[in-house]
């Protein structure tokens, strides 16, 4: 296939991407997120924070929930969607399945990070404004954020591959990216256990990076009930740099080979 022809298969991916009703409702609210902090200390409702480092990770504080969440719903039916009707038209064109999997996952790819560019472009440039400084980490704050997409793309693209209806593979895909991996990473901290297989831990790194100076990979804070209530220990965890990095790459690399394995051999024996 002709480079031409890969590049009008990404164009027709993005603006089925954009034209989505689910996009043009998350989007509108993503942005709203990443606009709180800039407004509300612009505004002086909240009295901002006393340096640059303090307020970018205020200001980054839930971009990574919120892009895992945007990606599940964008890309959750990246391949699903070929095993509905739409198969019937896509399936039957003389263009290699790889290809078709390559253009979609690159499309949702693009189309995420725009979004989560956009939220750091919001932190960046509000706190300029506010401090005329920026964070000394943004190349790495910007390259990890990427990366991060990336992967969550990927194991996004994973889990449509999986499933037969689109609507299934979207909702499965959110609950595990959005809701499920958040439950697990609380749990095993609570009770001592690294988190390291999961993708929201490694994307904790993105708004640890927008700090004075890196958090301790091991932190353990403990809180009493009070009138000799049992006291709590927890157990935060944050992930090295090259730990986080590390993550992500295998999230992207695995998840891909596996959702091509998986999308090759429904090809073989469902969709003909």
């Amino acid at each position: 296939m002709s480079v031409s022809t890969f590049t009008t298969m990404m164009k027709a991916n993005m603006s089925f991407y954009l034209r989505t009703r689910r996009f043009r409702v998350i989007f509108p609210l993503y942005v709203a997120l990443g606009l709180i902090f800039p407004v509300l200390y612009g505004a002086n409702v909240l009295q901002k924070p006393p340096d640059i480092n303090s307020y970018t990770t205020d200001a980054l504080g839930e971009l990574v929930f919120a892009t895992v969440l945007l990606v599940g719903l964008l890309a959750g039916d990246a391949i699903s969607q070929d095993f509905g009707r739409q198969g019937f038209f896509t399936l039957t064109q003389p263009v290699r399945r790889s290809e078709i999997m390559l253009a979609r996952t690159l499309a949702a790819f693009a189309i995420s990070a725009f979004a989560m560019v956009v939220w750091i472009g919001i932190s960046l440039v509000s706190g300029y404004m506010f401090y005329s400084a920026v964070v000394a980490n943004t190349a790495l704050i910007l390259g990890l954020s990427l990366l991060l997409v990336g992967a969550v793309v990927s194991f996004v693209v994973l889990f449509s591959s999986l499933f037969r209806s689109p609507t299934v593979s979207v909702v499965i895909s959110v609950l595990v990216v959005w809701f499920i991996m958040p439950i697990i990473s609380g749990v095993l901290e609570l009770v001592g256990v690294e988190p390291w297989f999961l993708i929201t831990y490694a994307g904790s790194v993105v708004d640890n990076l927008a700090m004075s100076s890196y958090p301790a990979h091991i932190m353990t804070t403990s809180a009493s009930g009070g009138s000799g209530g049992p006291t709590i220990t927890v157990t935060v965890y944050n992930p090295y740099i090259w730990e986080a990095a590390a993550i992500m790459v295998a999230y992207l690399v695995v998840s891909l080979v596996l959702a091509w394995l998986v999308y090759s051999r429904k090809e073989l024996t469902e969709a003909s």
